[in-house]
């Protein structure tokens, strides 16, 4: 009875309401699930792993890698699919969750070349958890069902449907531009990732995609719409680049904590293997032939007896002998000087710093004494 008379006076009461009261009602009913709520913590995303003391691949987010054609994307994402399995091959990167699954799905290669991918993330990790990594070949399924008139599920449906089954915490989608006709097309672009946001948001897990960058040498953006898409949506962006026979995957974007790179080279089979300290040595060898090259401009541009010469010529012979512009030539002569290479005379003047030594007579690197 009291149920019935609080139904009536509800009924009463929204009647009573004017348009605008009514129209307020709405909207707060419409947006109440989406407002922040003040005085509730949020939790943080659940991460997957750790590199270098700092947490990434958070749950529930998606994330990018991306690198020019045959710069080491796939070898990344298996060095990423292996670590949160538990292997300890890689320096200062270890897995946050003792147990937990990973879906590899492979757009571009044949079978044959998806098997191989699973056997070098079977090497990579631990024996005990091969059976929670799965690695599935998508080439042969279709990209759309409805436009192909096919039966079979589209890759993004099967994508979609195995992740419902298996309820992964990690999955690696390589590549994402397979997924859709044209990652020029703004509404295939908007849609897929879209979908893929909302499913690791749903599910509660880190979707992993690999897309190409542009052509140019210099651009390490990712390709079309889709990889500005990508980079507006994704909560981080891997850059894996290829120097040598090292391949480094830098934390290139990210909204929390950004991570160390990742150095890595192969192995006789082609396995990926740390090589942290074979990218120490690279780097110490770039910035020696870096100060070498600097102590050639500077020998360019100054007399190696010592006599003192005007800071206006030797800006003018460094621009001269090397392709910079006037400010950059005077931007150098002050590193030169803040180095100990060279010696203020003046206000106008400057000289050599003869009482500096060569340390490495192959590298040509000096210090001041």
């Amino acid at each position: 009875m009291e149920n019935a008379e609080f139904i009536l006076n509800e009924m009463r009461r929204q009647a009573e309401l004017s348009p605008e009261e009514r129209l307020a009602q709405e909207y707060n009913k419409m947006m109440e699930p989406y407002f922040i709520k003040r005085g509730i913590e949020y939790p943080d995303p659940e991460y997957l792993i750790e590199i270098g003391g700092v947490p990434t691949m958070p749950k529930g987010n998606l994330v990018a890698v991306s690198a020019k054609w045959k710069n080491g994307k796939t070898f990344f994402c298996s060095i990423l699919t292996a670590i949160f399995m538990g292997s300890d091959q890689f320096a200062n990167c270890r897995s946050l969750k003792e147990t937990g699954k990973a879906l590899f799905f492979d757009t571009e290669q044949s079978d044959s070349d998806t098997k191989r991918l699973q056997r070098i993330i079977d090497d990579m990790m631990p024996e005990g958890r091969h059976n929670d990594c799965k690695v599935a070949c998508l080439q042969p399924a279709p990209i759309d069902s409805d436009l192909c008139q096919s039966s079979e599920p589209s890759r993004i449906g099967l994508i979609t449907r195995a992740i419902m089954q298996e309820h992964p915490d990690l999955v690696i989608i390589d590549g994402i531009a397979d997924l859709i006709y044209n990652y020029n097309d703004v509404i295939e672009s908007q849609e897929v990732v879209s979908k893929l946001a909302a499913i690791a948001n749903e599910h509660k897990c880190c979707i992993v995609v690999v897309m190409h960058q542009n052509k140019g040498s210099h651009d390490k953006n990712m390709k079309g719409h889709l990889g500005t898409l990508l980079y507006q949506k994704c909560s981080d962006v891997f850059n894996v680049e290829k120097n040598g026979n090292l391949f480094v995957a830098s934390h290139a974007v990210s909204r929390h904590r950004q991570c160390d790179d990742i150095a890595f080279k192969l192995d006789a089979n082609a396995v990926p293997m740390d090589a942290v300290a074979d990218r120490q040595l690279q780097v110490e060898l770039e910035r020696q032939l870096s100060e070498s090259k600097l102590r050639d401009m500077l020998l360019s541009a100054v007399p190696e007896d010592g006599s003192p010469v005007k800071r206006s010529v030797a800006a003018e012979l460094l621009e001269q002998n090397y392709p910079i512009k006037r400010a950059k030539a005077y931007n150098l002569l002050k590193d030169f000087i803040k180095r100990g290479w060279l010696i203020e005379v003046d206000r106008i003047t400057v000289r050599l710093n003869t009482q500096s030594r060569r340390i490495d007579e192959q590298t040509g690197i000096w210090e001041p004494a």
